[in-house]
């Protein structure tokens, strides 16, 4: 994976990488930041054409991208504000569940939603796209895995016993796949990318977890809440070079462009990069969505993560203003650009 070598006040972590800086304004203070994914992984999408297209140096950042293990090592050492990391910005799950344990962890901004699938072999696709016929079956899935957290809470809210349905956790999603197609679970949950990637296994998509619950919250930015009090001012240029990204990454004539840099970044080829984004559909995203978050943490509480753990207030652990801030800031700027309006808009309906 190519890197950048470059940091300034803020950052942001891959699944497996991150960015280190300094201010302009500040002594020669060294400030890293991690966001983490699997090799080869692409979702943090928009920072990488932020970087890619110079705005985090026209807001005044620079930014490296540099190798974390993992993400329970990437939140620890947020949360000790000892070592290289100040931001992770991939799942959810491990965010909560560090929070829930007693980590000051901080989620301030997004960074895609929506992204899993459901699988089965090919002749019980249309019997799962009832969730009713889940009941007594077996799912297989990689632990944390975010698109089953929303199903099992709309099942449950259905009326839909889930806790009959018999759980089998692999260690790969190339497992999840071979687990359906060798009849060892009825269906399994999948990002859509690895469902469509894994159909010659014998399996076939029976559906978007997103056509069920639109816009459930995935991969967020996560920072602990010491960084956001003393780096106020960097994460906010930060944001503002993303979502000057995100406009860029939405409009269809930068479509070839954005492949191109993406194809450069990562190492993918650029086909790759158009099936993960403009076929597979991925939805990219940095409004925090305030809502959406409460609602996954009760999903989750619902789903017996939490076992022996006290739950918190989980809206204590979600700061928008960041975001907000950085939006009103490039509005401010670009008044008339109906993109930021209507990410303004959609600010209203998802966080306040």
């Amino acid at each position: 994976m190519k890197k950048s070598t470059k940091i300034f006040g803020l950052g942001i972590a891959l699944a497996s990488l991150l960015f280190a800086g300094c201010s302009q304004k500040k002594s020669a203070q060294t400030i890293k930041f991690g966001i983490t994914m699997g090799p080869g992984s692409i979702r943090t999408a928009i920072v990488i054409l932020a970087d890619k297209l110079g705005y985090f140096k026209e807001e005044g950042v620079e930014v490296e991208f540099k190798e974390v293990a993992d993400a329970a090592s990437a939140l620890t050492s947020i949360s000790l504000a000892k070592g290289d990391l100040d931001v992770w910005g991939t799942g959810i799950v491990p965010d909560l569940t560090f929070i829930t344990n007693g980590s000051d962890l901080v989620i301030f901004e997004g960074t895609a939603a929506e992204g899993g699938a459901i699988i089965a072999q090919p002749q019980n696709v249309e019997k799962y796209k009832d969730l009713n016929n889940f009941a007594n079956s077996t799912v297989a899935m990689v632990r944390n895995q975010t698109s089953w957290v929303v199903t099992r809470e709309l099942m449950r809210e259905q009326g839909i016993d889930v806790n009959s349905i018999n759980l089998k956790y692999v260690d790969s999603q190339i497992n999840v796949a071979q687990a359906v197609a060798k009849g060892e679970a009825d269906t399994g949950f999948l990002p859509v990318e690895f469902a469509n990637q894994f159909r010659p296994q014998g399996i076939e998509l029976v559906r978007e977890v997103g056509e069920l619950v639109p816009n459930y919250v995935c991969c967020r930015q996560v920072t602990s809440r010491s960084s956001i009090k003393n780096k106020h001012d960097e994460f906010v240029k930060f944001t503002k070079a993303n979502i000057r990204a995100w406009n860029y990454f939405s409009n269809p004539a930068n479509r070839e462009n954005v492949i191109k840099l993406l194809a450069e970044f990562s190492g993918q080829k650029p086909e790759y990069i158009n099936e993960y984004f403009f076929i597979n559909h991925t939805l990219l995203t940095l409004d925090p969505n305030t809502n959406g978050i409460r609602s996954f943490y009760t999903a989750m509480i619902n789903s017996d993560y939490f076992t022996g753990k006290t739950p918190v207030d989980i809206s204590n652990y979600i700061d928008s203003s960041i975001y907000k801030e950085a939006l009103d800031s490039v509005l401010q700027k670009y008044p008339d650009d109906d993109f930021y309006k209507k990410l303004a808009t959609d600010y209203k309906k998802y966080n306040l």
